[in-house]
C-alpha cells in the first residue's frame, strides 16, 4: 500500500481533494499500481511552526498580497 504524505500549510478541503486525486492518478500512472491501495495523508503545518530560507512562514504570509 503506497502512502503519500503531504506536509502543507492548512488548505481548503477542495484543494486537498484535488491534490489527493492528482497525486493518486499520477502515482498510479507512473508505477502501474492500482489507485485503490494508494493512500494520501495530509499533515497540516501551521505557518508559526515552519520557516523557509531562515524566515518564518507566518511573516511571509503577512507580507504576501492577498489572492
Amino acid at each position: 500500500m503506497p502512502v503519500v504524505i503531504v506536509e502543507i500549510t492548512p488548505q481548503e478541503y477542495a484543494k486537498k481533494a484535488e491534490i489527493a486525486r492528482v497525486f493518486t492518478e499520477e502515482l498510479s500512472r507512473i508505477t502501474g499500481i492500482p489507485k485503490d491501495p494508494i493512500v494520501v495523508l495530509f499533515h497540516d503545518i501551521s505557518p508559526e511552526n515552519a520557516a523557509a530560507a531562515g524566515e518564518m512562514l507566518v511573516e511571509r504570509l503577512r507580507r504576501a498580497p492577498s489572492q
